[in-house]
């Protein structure tokens, strides 16, 4: 026991420096331990030059591993990114951009790089450029019965791209357009798909029309008298009527007579001469009553010879 009593407490002062001594050591042992942390970083581009894009599918996040000492560096907070310089590239063939350490962007000083997969990106460079294309509207289901689908109007939309891309669009699709049970016009506005990611949409909706009314039957008005303005004139009328073909409601329970219409000729403006000229006649209804439900689809014939006397 007194022996085990002076081990521990002879020179307790020596003893006591070199047990803060080894733990200093192995303090600084331990702080130049490294530690290895695989990231996944986004890739961006800087000093591209205006109208130009990259128009084929590259990678976009990098696998990084990177070197430091322990506790000196936390890198989960996406700080770090892959930064490609793209100034002076000039559109053409598609050319590979190495990956380095360089490219690391806002890298700690005493932090390494250890590896970079991919070691290389490929990119094909192309100009921009705009193309109007037609917007095709998908409609979806049948209107109320005794009403139909009559006109569908849709405006252009511009698209924006790499110019092989542009070139390869011509329309558009918008998103479905319900109509089923409609019996009135239905003003949409929807989205437009022109399923390329690498494209721009200006506007990305737009509003489409669909005018819905109720079902059209023909009618024919035969044998209306041609009148030849302005009064007065001396002119010859090769033919003397006309015949018109158009459409009425379904529900239109009128009749349309030759009196309900007026056919017209102007010869004010034809230079006497023996040759008779062909003229289209104008069709007016002489009441305002029909002005919407009757629509002139024909008028038979659509010219007529005249002569002009004098």
């Amino acid at each position: 026991m007194n022996i085990l009593r002076e081990f521990l407490f002879n020179n307790i002062g020596l003893k006591a420096i070199s047990l803060l001594l080894a733990l200093l050591l192995w303090l600084q042992v331990a702080g130049q331990q490294t530690v290895q942390q695989k990231l996944d970083l986004p890739v961006v581009f800087v000093n591209m030059a205006p109208e130009m894009e990259i128009s084929n599918d590259y990678v976009r996040r990098v696998d990084v591993v990177l070197s430091s000492r322990r506790g000196t560096s936390n890198f989960e907070d996406g700080s770090l990114t892959v930064k490609i310089d793209l100034r002076g590239s000039t559109p053409g063939a598609e050319k590979s951009y190495p990956l380095t350490a360089d490219n690391i962007s806002d890298r700690p000083s005493g932090v390494e790089v250890v590896s970079i997969s991919p070691t290389s990106i490929r990119l094909l460079l192309e100009n921009t450029i705009r193309k109007s294309i037609e917007v095709v509207p998908e409609l979806v289901g049948e209107p109320a019965e005794g009403f139909q689908v009559t006109k569908v109007t849709a405006p252009w939309v511009t698209i924006i791209g790499p110019q092989s891309r542009v070139q390869e669009v011509s329309e558009a699709q918008t998103e479905p357009i319900g109509i089923t049970g409609l019996s009135s016009t239905l003003v949409s506005n929807v989205a437009v798909d022109i399923g390329e990611v690498a494209l721009r949409m200006e506007p990305a909706s737009v509003d489409i029309v669909v005018t819905i009314e109720e079902e059209r039957r023909k009618v024919q008005v035969r044998r209306i008298p041609i009148e030849l303005l302005p009064e007065g004139i001396e002119a010859t009328l090769m033919t003397r009527r006309v015949e018109v073909v158009g459409t009425v409601p379904l529900s239109f329970s009128g009749e349309l007579t030759v009196q309900d219409f007026q056919a017209t000729v102007n010869v004010e403006t034809l230079e006497p001469r023996q040759e008779s000229y062909e003229l289209a006649p104008q069709i007016t209804l002489r009441s305002d009553e029909y002005v919407g439900t009757f629509r002139i689809q024909s008028v038979i014939p659509d010219t007529i010879k005249v002569r002009r006397v004098r």
